[in-house]
């Protein structure tokens, strides 16, 4: 009797400690490398066109929470035509669309991001404006589906729709259950063809957590994609005020 009641009790622990699909949702965001919550990294993106014509970008980017918000500032440095251009990504409050400020050092000024532009291609690459700090879809619109695989790993898998201000349609995540690291997502565009998928291809451990080290972003009606390799990485050591627009203009 005790032995059953000890059983009982354990798997009524086990049951309890199992995330929800909005709690997978926001840890596997927090390890996107666009999202690497408290951390700055610099990064490479290496697009590829079908005909095999390949460009790079270097970029750093800084996430922090502030005030439970996810704030990302990204500044791309090379090559040398889309060097000082910075974003900042301000998390939503309530279900709303995430903030995102651009600066161009032509201009000279920051302009916002509008709805109806996020779906188009951030900085030539394949990810979306809509990706820089997002996994395709809200976090309180995902719905568990039955455990799966991902490279011999295994994995929650959760699914959900896109944004009203993403190009997606359905999306489907395959979470790492050790890391929360999301190992592949699936994404059909609005019409719920396939469009595109995102894969980890590396996997790396810094201090107390794994992130993806390598990963790739394939559209598949075009035939592109971006290969995204993390170069360093570090605490992010910068102040609140490194997360605004007025600090976007002034520059790292």
């Amino acid at each position: 009797m005790r032995l059953a009641l000890l059983t009982s009790l354990c798997a009524s622990i086990a049951f309890a400690e199992e995330p929800t699909a909005k709690e997978i949702s926001q840890r596997s965001r927090e390890r996107g490398a666009l999202n690497l919550v408290g951390l700055t990294a610099r990064l490479k993106l290496v697009t590829t066109d079908k005909d095999g014509k390949a460009k790079e970008q270097v970029l750093t980017t800084s996430s922090k929470k502030i005030d439970g918000r996810s704030h990302v500032v990204t500044r791309f440095s090379e090559p040398a035509g889309v060097a000082g251009v910075a974003f900042l990504t301000i998390e939503s409050a309530g279900g709303e669309a995430d903030d995102i400020s651009l600066y161009l050092p032509k201009l000279k000024r920051v302009r916002k991001v509008a709805k109806q532009e996020r779906g188009r291609a951030f900085m030539d690459t394949d990810f979306s404006y809509s990706d820089i700090a997002s996994n395709g879809g809200r976090d309180e619109d995902f719905q568990k589906m039955p455990d799966d695989k991902a490279d011999g790993r295994d994995t929650w898998v959760i699914k959900g729709k896109g944004s009203a201000d993403s190009p997606y349609g359905d999306v489907t995540l395959w979470v790492d259950k050790q890391t929360y690291v999301p190992l592949k997502v699936d994404y059909l565009d609005k019409d719920n063809k396939p469009f595109k998928r995102y894969r980890t291809l590396k996997l790396k451990s810094f201090k107390d957590r794994t992130i993806a080290a390598e990963s790739v972003m394939e559209n598949l009606q075009t035939q592109s994609k971006t290969q995204m390799t993390v170069l360093t990485l570090s605490e992010a050591d910068v102040g609140d005020e490194a997360f605004t627009e007025r600090a976007l203009e002034r520059g790292p």
